[in-house]
């Protein structure tokens, strides 16, 4: 599921940022993280748009999500997230506070004190049949809620 979200949501190369950002210029920003917890566990994606995009944003995003879970990632876009996340790991470890962050998720997630040495191997055992699995898995549900908002506006007194 790690490896299978950063290829729908994870930065630039992302579908997500190419189709709704790029192609489409719906968005200034897109973004999608996957939270889990022992017992459960959620997609959470937020976007930037103008009111007047936010159907045509809404319509887009599902529209991915959709095809990622019917087709699954390509093998070149799974093994180039694979690279993206071994190879950026120890960028985000750079400060103390940020590896002793880290070690901290790890022990909250049960991950092992040894999860920093195993991470790129799991990472590289994931597989496209594994892959094409997950998203069926996460996002073949047929469910997905939208929550649109605006910002305040001042009242005239």
């Amino acid at each position: 599921a790690f490896v299978l979200n950063h290829v729908l949501a994870g930065g630039m190369t992302s579908r997500l940022y190419r189709e709704v950002r790029e192609k489409r210029g719906l968005v200034y920003g897109i973004s999608e993280t996957l939270v889990w917890y022992r017992q459960s566990a959620f997609v959470l994606g937020s976007t930037a748009t103008r009111a007047d995009r936010a159907n045509d944003t809404i319509d887009t995003t599902e529209k991915e999500i959709r095809q990622i879970a019917s087709d699954g990632p390509t093998q070149l876009e799974l093994d180039e997230a694979k690279s993206y996340l071994k190879g950026s790991q120890m960028l985000s470890l750079d400060t103390s506070a940020k590896i002793a962050g880290a070690l901290l998720q790890y022990q909250i997630d049960g991950l092992g004190i040894d999860y920093i040495e195993r991470r790129n191997s799991l990472i590289d055992a994931v597989t496209l049949a594994d892959a094409r699995r997950v998203a069926k898995r996460l996002w073949d549900q047929r469910f997905l809620t939208v929550v649109v908002g605006r910002v305040a506006q001042p009242t005239a007194n």
